[in-house]
């Protein structure tokens, strides 16, 4: 597991920091065209998980200043081929990114 600003990162992928600024870094994390899926535990509007389909790459958006991330799906290499994002309060938590064979799990554990 690795902290950085105030994340606590479990990944079984490769990172780099790609940009960091006074109050944010983004982390480029490569996931090689797999399947993504977000378990949605204890989620009222899904029931149980998203699937992302041939996903590229992530780009976590980490804020310095407090707990939330944006999380980026990426379709290609470039920046700018992002499909989807959503928010993340990771505060009492520790955010995992897995690769499970053909796909990739994130979840969230308690800290």
């Amino acid at each position: 597991m690795i902290e950085i600003g105030n994340l606590k990162l479990d990944t079984d992928f490769e990172y780099r920091i790609i940009r960091e600024e006074e109050g944010d870094i983004d982390l480029f994390i490569d996931v090689n065209y797999r399947s993504l899926d977000i378990d949605c535990d204890g989620c009222k509007f899904f029931n149980s998980r998203i699937q992302f389909p041939f996903v590229r790459s992530l780009i976590l958006r980490i804020n310095k200043d407090n707990h939330l991330m944006t999380i980026h799906l990426m379709r290609d290499i470039d920046l700018f081929s992002a499909f989807a994002n959503f928010e993340f309060d990771y505060k009492n938590y520790i955010f995992n990114i897995k690769n499970n064979q053909e796909k990739v799990l994130i979840t969230r554990t308690s800290i």
